[in-house]
């Protein structure tokens, strides 16, 4: 037990040191994603040991989990960004307008104008303008995250918190790890097969999936080896909840982000804002379909006792 709760906190602390070194390079996009779930998956670690080893674990998890917040609207912008050109398709730059009415008499020219050029009437100019518009609304909040991310004292904070134990103590009398998976597992099993259909509901057992999938990746060599194959069917149902989620929150920030731009683009905006919540009922359709199949098929008792023979 003490063996598996060391080599769970070096390497996870390894993990985070290795992600915070990448976040100062802003070309290094996927930094900001791996530095976030290295510091869940460091809070889960400590978590788990809870009361097996001596460490500040309650101090050191909200100092954890302030910093993963602390990342959370870069992370945002930066979702937003990919998302806008998986949903809308890449994003035009172009000075063409041309369902602006006061463009109308140009009707027949090219579709896109050159510099000086008068504009040509239509559904696509005005659109491409809006996409160009909340892709560069993206980028901006994303870079001035980055820089203040950067350039704030989170990031000496984190890798003061990325430091690999030097010495980590058993608590006498510990709990071998073989049985303490089994005390806590099950209760992750449970929380995650519980929630209900609506947004939150869904938002709620992610979070839940995720958290039960970190417990089982930090058990790992304690469980019986059908585990892993319990652990794909987890990731699959955290990436279709994710994109369920992160398009639910693009609609909304498409709208809030409408209110910002010119009068006359927001006809286009709105236009945008319906291909978008068509998207999000696609995915939203897709994971309440895998959650019922697996509900249906007591999935989660099964996988529970796969999971620990």
């Amino acid at each position: 037990m003490v063996e598996l709760a060391r080599a769970a906190l070096v390497e996870r602390a390894e993990a985070l040191q290795w992600a915070a070194a990448r976040l100062p390079l802003a070309s290094d996009l996927e930094a900001v994603h791996d530095t976030r779930v290295a510091l869940r998956r460091l809070r889960e670690a400590e978590r788990g040991f809870e009361g097996c080893l001596h460490q500040p674990a309650g101090r050191r998890r909200r100092r954890l989990r302030a910093l993963e917040r602390a990342l959370g609207p870069l992370r945002d912008a930066q979702v937003r960004l990919e998302l806008l050109g998986e949903v809308l398709g890449p994003v035009a730059v172009s000075r063409d307008r041309s369902d602006d009415p006061r463009a109308s008499v140009g009707f027949g020219r090219e579709v896109v104008a050159g510099r000086g050029a008068e504009l040509r009437p239509g559904l696509r100019g005005l659109e491409a303008e809006a996409r160009r518009c909340l892709a560069d609304a993206a980028a901006e909040e994303m870079a001035w995250r980055h820089r203040e991310m950067v350039g704030g004292p989170n990031l000496a904070r984190l890798r003061r918190m990325a430091r690999v134990p030097s010495v980590v103590e058993p608590v006498p009398g510990v709990t071998p790890g073989r049985e303490l998976a089994v005390v806590q597992l099950p209760r992750f099993f449970r929380q995650a097969s519980r929630g209900q259909g609506d947004s939150a509901g869904l938002h709620l057992r992610r979070v839940r999936t995720r958290r039960l999938r970190y417990r089982l990746e930090l058990f790992a060599p304690a469980l019986a080896p059908e585990h892993q194959v319990v652990l794909q069917e987890l990731r699959r149902l955290q990436r279709l909840l994710g994109q369920c989620h992160d398009l639910s929150v693009l609609v909304d920030w498409i709208d809030r982000a409408a209110k910002q731009q010119q009068r006359e683009l927001r006809p286009a905006l709105r236009r945008l804002v319906v291909r978008v919540e068509l998207e999000h009922e696609s995915a939203q359709e897709a994971a309440e379909l895998e959650l019922a199949r697996l509900d249906a098929s007591a999935w989660w008792r099964t996988a529970e006792r796969a999971c620990l023979g």
